[in-house]
């Protein structure tokens, strides 16, 4: 199994970089390590780095769509940089669908019938290049249609995907309000939580 995150201008530091990969080491059993950066900041020795082009199509989180381009073969996970893992993982793969959890608004707003999944984290198991190669051939319209990778991958191919057993628990939707995780993986979306320390 490869681990695959990307890094897209400074939003997110080497440092987390590095500590993703270090908590992935504690608790995974994994064969390479990668990262998507458009940054130039050296990393530990064993990730390996792939260059963001310079290209609009790749802006922001959409250079994750790079993964499906270069990883055709065996197992896959993606993970986003602002997962923290706190406990052992054990991922399921499919070589016939993309696999993700269920958005964890389903269980917190239960009113709103939630049904799409959360790209945090995806799986796969061979080639799914055929993602990046749709993407690319329409990649502005795409753009101005969707808000991001996870909007685009369900409204595109919800077909295509099947839902993962729960990994992670949101950070403001559940586990600030306890005080605690229960689950192996704490999902912080992207804020900031040296504020509430």
């Amino acid at each position: 199994m490869r681990i695959t995150c990307s890094r897209w201008g400074t939003k997110f530091s080497a440092f987390q970089i590095e500590r993703l990969y270090s908590e992935c080491k504690a608790w995974m059993d994994f064969d390479s390590f990668h990262v998507f950066t458009d940054q130039p900041e050296p990393l530990h020795s064993d990730i390996t780095v792939w260059d963001i082009p310079k290209n609009e199509a790749y802006r922001s989180w959409w250079s994750k769509l790079l993964q499906y381009k270069h990883f055709t073969e065996g197992k896959t996970l993606s993970l986003d940089v602002d997962l923290h893992i706190r406990d052992h993982c054990e991922f399921q793969f499919s070589k016939d669908y993309l696999l993700a959890q269920l958005d964890p608004l389903a269980d917190y707003i239960p009113q709103k019938n939630v049904k799409y999944i959360n790209s945090s984290f995806v799986t796969y198991e061979g080639d799914f290049s055929w993602i990046h190669d749709k993407y690319m051939a329409d990649w502005k319209n795409i753009q101005y249609r969707y808000r991001g990778d996870q909007e685009f991958m369900w409204g595109e191919y919800a077909e295509n995907f099947r839902y993962h057993k729960p990994m992670f628990e949101s950070y403001k939707w559940s586990a600030k309000q306890k005080g605690y995780s229960e689950m192996p993986i704490v999902n912080f979306h992207g804020e900031d939580v040296k504020k509430d320390l």
